[in-house]
């Protein structure tokens, strides 16, 4: 089992600010918001449209939150510019066009406005619409992160992290991954506890990650999930509990983190704090297999292969053993081999069978080396 890495997320939606009514309150008032945006009220006119685009007392309408957002921007609103900039980057089902997209974030930029100086970082870190610039992207993201928004808080964390548009500094990285970790950013406390369980910068401190995670993974971020899954599986900084590990693992496998199912088919298949259940195992593999989780597609092979929790069945066994080795898995390549020398669940084939034992024993599995 391994700890998931650290990674930069972009993050995209319509800001929705209650705008002095509650969202019950939008509810049972659409008549007199629209019959008031319709008058030229430009808060109106951005509830109106924040109604249509999240569906709040309405059909859920792009086309008609397009529309409302567009009228209240072009009268100067910066939360309605930000939210064109969203929605032309795809979202209610607007045709992506990122030219726009950049317009309307740098019109709402322009007037301070924190989150759209992160997006228009993003666009750059990414290369959306613009020609990918790391250095521009550092530029907009410090805007937004000394206005205190959190997002562009750990963005500017992950660019110096990562050594991306700025020299590489974990120190200064820590110090905006700090600062959004602390408004409750789960983006950062997961990074700040991948930091402190590698001992990058701090000393080695499971204990400190698993608090980190805890708080991540309490916002529903996927990999602290997985990533408090697999210490009290392994009791690392913590007593070993096989019943905090399933829970753990079952709430990033509903999320579908593929390392996160495989370890529940291997807690089945094993007995591991549960009853053994092949068939419960298969399900979870299958789930992990289907994303290309090469360790649950041997998984797969074996069983089907054993016939256990399944029927026996050498050629599905083959085909999962195959979609392994050919992501490098040294023991299903070793597998694959055997299987083509012997016509064990597939045509016999002495050149693949050598070609497959070939690289199994390239990759370190000794007997392969001998046949």
């Amino acid at each position: 089992m391994r700890i998931l890495k650290q990674k930069a997320i972009h993050k995209v939606g319509i800001l929705v600010l209650a705008l002095g009514l509650t969202i019950t309150a939008w509810a049972s008032d659409f008549s007199t918001t629209k019959t008031q945006a319709e008058q030229g009220d430009i808060t109106a006119q951005v509830r109106l449209a924040t109604m249509y685009s999240q569906g709040i007392g309405v059909a859920q309408d792009g086309a008609q939150a397009l529309a409302w957002f567009e009228k209240a921007a072009e009268q100067g609103d910066d939360i309605a510019q930000h939210n064109l900039g969203v929605l032309y980057e795809g979202c209610n089902g607007v045709p992506e066009d990122y030219a726009r997209s950049m317009s309307w974030y740098l019109k709402a930029a322009e007037q301070g406005w924190a989150p759209s100086q992160n997006n228009i970082g993003e666009l750059y870190q990414y290369g959306r619409g613009v020609p990918k610039d790391a250095v521009k992207a550092v530029a907009w993201y410090r805007k937004a992160a000394e206005q205190n928004y959190d997002d562009a808080q750990y963005n500017l964390g992950v660019s110096y992290h990562l050594g991306e548009g700025v020299p590489q500094d974990d120190r200064t990285a820590i110090e905006w991954f700090e600062q959004a970790a602390a408004q409750g950013n789960a983006s950062a406390q997961y990074t700040l506890g991948m930091m402190h369980y590698h001992g990058r910068v701090f000393a080695q401190d499971y204990i400190k990650a698993r608090q980190l995670w805890e708080q991540s993974a309490a916002q529903g971020h996927a990999d602290a999930q997985y990533n408090l899954g697999v210490i009290y599986h392994h009791g690392m900084g913590v007593e070993k509990d096989s019943a905090k590990a399933l829970e753990w693992y079952e709430k990033a496998a509903a999320q579908g983190v593929a390392e996160a199912q495989n370890n529940l088919g291997s807690i089945y298949e094993n007995g591991d704090g549960v009853t053994k259940d092949n068939a419960k195992a298969i399900q979870w593999y299958s789930k992990a297999a289907a994303q290309g989780e090469y360790a649950s597609q041997y998984n797969l092979g074996w069983l089907y292969e054993s016939g256990q929790g399944t029927p026996q069945d050498k050629n599905k066994a083959f085909n999962w053993y195959q979609k392994s080795a050919e992501q490098g898995d040294a023991m299903a390549q070793y597998v694959v081999g055997t299987m083509y020398k012997y016509g064990d669940g597939v045509a016999q084939d002495s050149a693949q069978a050598k070609s497959w034992l070939s690289k199994a024993c390239d990759n370190g599995v000794t007997n392969s080396c001998e046949q």
